[in-house]
C-alpha cells in the first residue's frame, strides 16, 4: 500500500469518526427546538397606569412579572391586581394571570377572577373567563357568577358588568337570596 493511499484511509478514518462525534453529541434533538425569545420583552415588579385624555388615571396594573409578545400585541401578566377608577366607583381585580391587549384596551381573566367595589355598599363577584373593556369599563363572562353583596347573595351564569354604574346584570340561570328588611 502507497504512502498516499494510507493517508487517504487515515483521513476517511477521521472524517467517520468526526460525524459519529457531531452525532453523538452536538447534533440537535428530534423533539421540539428551543426557539429564544426574541419577540417581545418581559418585565418584573411591573406598575402600569392609564390614563385618560385629562391625565387622570383610569387604571392601574401591579403584577409581579408581565411579558409582551410584539408579534400579537399580546401582555401575558401574572397575578394582575387591577384597580379600575370608575366614575362613580373604583373596583379592584385579582386574578392568577390576565392577558391585555393595549391596541383595544381590552384586558382578559381566563382564570377565577374576584372583583370587589370599594364604596359601600361593598360588593364581591367572583368568576372566570371575565373580558374587560377599559375604554367603556364594561366586563362580560360567559361562566358561572357568584355576587355577594350586603344582606343577600345571587349566582347564575353569564353576565354584564358596567363598572360606571356599579350595575351587574346576570344573564341565565339566577339564584338569589336576600335578607329581609327590618
Amino acid at each position: 500500500m502507497t504512502f498516499k493511499i494510507r493517508q487517504l484511509l487515515i483521513m476517511l478514518v477521521f472524517a467517520v469518526l468526526s460525524v459519529a462525534v457531531y452525532q453523538g453529541f452536538f447534533r440537535h434533538s428530534a423533539g421540539t427546538d428551543y426557539e429564544p425569545f426574541t419577540k417581545g420583552y418581559a418585565l418584573t415588579e411591573v406598575v402600569m397606569r392609564s390614563t385618560d385624555d385629562s391625565g387622570q388615571v383610569v387604571t392601574e396594573i401591579r403584577s409581579p412579572n408581565m411579558t409582551h409578545y410584539l408579534d400579537n400585541e399580546q401582555t401575558l401578566i401574572e397575578q394582575p391586581h387591577v384597580q379600575l377608577f370608575a366614575d362613580d366607583n373604583n373596583w379592584i381585580l385579582q386574578s392568577p394571570s390576565a392577558v391585555f391587549r393595549r391596541n383595544q384596551q381590552f384586558l382578559y381573566f381566563p382564570d377565577k377572577v374576584t372583583v370587589v367595589s370599594q364604596q359601600a355598599p361593598i360588593v364581591v363577584v367572583e368568576s372566570s373567563q371575565l373580558s374587560v373593556d377599559l375604554n367603556t369599563k364594561e366586563g362580560r363572562t360567559p361562566a358561572a357568577i357568584n355576587l355577594q353583596q350586603p344582606g343577600g347573595w345571587m349566582r347564575g351564569v353569564g353576565a354584564h358588568i358596567i363598572f360606571n354604574n356599579k350595575q351587574i346584570e346576570l344573564l341565565n340561570d339566577v339564584y338569589a337570596e336576600f335578607q329581609p328588611r327590618q
